[in-house]
């Protein structure tokens, strides 16, 4: 759940539950993930701060954007987290 609190920012905590939800399994490996729209539904936030999340997901190599299809979970071997967050 999404906490509007000034100790961390709402983009931080939507990262945070999405890559949970990669690296757990709730969204499988090859399988798409929920849409822009949906994910509008389940957390009250922008549709750009979605999209900011999803972008840097995807260039952390959990997500995998196809343009007309969706964006899908990259297989493990495909994931580099920062080294920090490693």
């Amino acid at each position: 759940m999404i906490q509007f609190d000034e100790d961390r920012l709402i983009w931080v905590q939507l990262y945070e539950i999405l890559r949970r939800r990669i690296e757990e399994g709730t969204y499988k490996e090859r399988m798409p993930i929920p849409s822009i729209e949906q994910l509008d539904q389940e957390f009250p936030i922008s549709r750009g701060t979605i999209r900011k999340v999803l972008k840097i997901l995807a260039e952390e190599g959990f997500l995998n954007p196809i343009s007309g299809r969706g964006t899908y979970v990259r297989p493990r071997a495909d994931w580099h987290p920062p080294q920090d967050q490693a």
